[in-house]
């Protein structure tokens, strides 16, 4: 993309990036050492939303003493960082008046919970937005006291949805004229915009949030609301790696990955950017560049519409909590009628489905499971034994390895299957598109066949390319 095309950067930093007053500190340096027009997205302090989570679970559960103590330790943490970060008294008592006010609401709700004692997602939701209100609070506060001008603005306000609560998607028409109305004024004006991730709201402005780990996605619909140049995601990875480095200590970082191949590995398990971060990057081929706030020298990730990588494995990627749902349709049924009620069950559940597998007599629905949005599994199963001869296996792994052009690659399933000769795959998939190859395995085989996958197809191999690099100790380190 060309440099001149808008002079516009989105940055956004995760939880981890933010996660106490020296975190902070650092973020602020980075902003500053980009001299273009910038919108700054942040995410909750490390482990906020979680613990928001389960404020509301204890208020749901008539625990009040627990919830309000959960809280306080919770608002202790923003007034340690004000405190620590804000020096000048008229920004530090707003700052702090701010997160106050934020107190007084969580109480109120959380007293409201006990009462009702039913816990919506759409009430979790209105849990789960204060996390990033109140770091943004103490974030435009802290860029405040620095010199920066800077405006907080509200995500609620820009970013409107539908009502899918705990997992919304933007409606981009109105959320375009939001952020011409709110943010590209702004811009022009030289301001840097300081924005929340993780939330919007409904077009009648009831909070809402789009999904674990989904400030990824927030910045990337920012950079496409103001057709931005470039997107940074600033987290405690130097990239996008060849595997879990938890598992794979010798992982390698990848310089560059194509859009589709990047948007493959959010898929199939990959946490270093939200799944549905690629989509409007994709869409204006604006390129996103996932980088280190811990580890400033390190290049990063490039992700981008090039591939100049062509039949190349670039990583394997792995899902756990997979659930899988072998159905047979009853014989009484006719296919496509047997299609609309599987339909229907599904769309009423809402479960995250990975692969669908059909034949013509039976079918393979793997599932994600996922506590962030509660399935009911005996019911689903329940529903689905009234059309179909049904069985639900738990604690599967999704295993899976994204390149490009896989299936021009010389002995790739052979490859895979010699380097795991005991492996029991229920089910091989390669993709819609030839960008992933999926195997469905035993957890207790999960860690054995991802080092057999990643030194058959990065360690024994002579690359010849600089798409791969080695990290350092040090860089390890960080990432631990």
């Amino acid at each position: 993309m060309a440099s001149d095309k808008n002079s516009v950067i989105v940055m956004k930093f995760g939880g981890t990036s933010v996660q106490d007053s020296v975190s902070i500190k650092n973020v602020i340096n980075i902003v500053k050492s980009f001299d273009k027009k910038k919108v700054v997205v942040v995410s909750a302090i490390a482990k906020a939303t979680t613990a928001l989570e389960n404020i509301a679970r204890f208020a749901a559960d008539k625990k009040v003493s627990e919830a309000e103590q959960l809280l306080e330790e919770i608002i202790n943490r923003h007034y340690v960082i004000i405190d620590e970060l804000v020096k000048d008294k008229s920004l530090k008592a707003a700052a702090a008046e701010r997160i106050t006010e934020f107190h007084r609401q969580i109480t109120e709700l959380i007293k409201g919970l006990s009462i009702i004692n039913e816990l919506s997602l759409r009430i979790l939701d209105a849990f789960r937005v204060f996390g990033e209100l109140m770091s943004s609070n103490c974030i435009y506060h802290a860029m405040l006291n620095e010199g920066l001008d800077v405006e907080l603005i509200s995500s609620q306000e820009v970013i409107k949805t539908n009502n899918d609560f705990s997992r919304a998607y933007p409606n981009f028409e109105l959320s375009q004229k939001n952020a011409d109305r709110i943010v590209k004024p702004l811009l022009e004006k030289g301001k840097i915009v300081l924005a929340q991730g993780f939330m919007g709201s409904t077009e009648d402005g009831i909070p809402t949030t789009m999904g674990r780990e989904s400030s990824d996605f927030s910045a990337a619909i920012y950079g496409s609301l103001t057709d931005a140049e470039e997107i940074q995601i600033w987290t405690d990875v130097d990239g996008v790696l060849t595997c879990d480095p938890n598992i794979i200590p010798g992982a390698l970082k990848l310089q560059e990955i194509s859009f589709k191949e990047m948007e493959e590995l959010s898929n199939f398990g990959a946490k270093v950017l939200h799944k549905n971060s690629v989509k409007p990057a994709l869409k204006k081929d604006i390129p996103i560049k996932i980088l280190n706030s811990k580890n400033t020298s390190s290049t990063g990730t490039t992700v981008s519409s090039r591939l100049s990588y062509p039949e190349v494995i670039k990583s394997v990627t792995y899902k756990k909590n997979i659930i899988v749902l072998r159905v047979k349709p009853k014989e009484s049924l006719s296919q496509f009628i047997f299609w609309e009620m599987m339909l229907n069950i599904l769309s009423k559940h809402k479960p995250q489905i990975d692969i669908l597998l059909s034949s013509n007599n039976a079918l393979i629905i793997v599932i994600a499971e996922n506590a962030y949005t509660k399935i009911h599994y005996d019911e689903l199963k329940n529903e689905f034994d009234e059309i179909s001869e049904c069985e639900i296996v738990k604690d599967k792994v999704l295993i899976t390895l994204v390149g490009s052009d896989l299936n021009s690659i010389n002995n790739f399933e052979q490859s895979i299957f010699m380097c795991n000769p005991g492996i029991k795959a229920e089910s091989v998939i390669f993709g819609f598109n030839p960008h992933s190859f999926s195997l469905l395995v035993n957890v207790s085989e999960c860690e054995g066949v991802l080092k057999n996958l990643h030194r058959e197809f990065f360690e024994m191999r002579e690359k010849g390319s600089e798409l791969f690099e080695k990290l350092t100790k040090t860089k390890e380190k960080d990432i631990a």
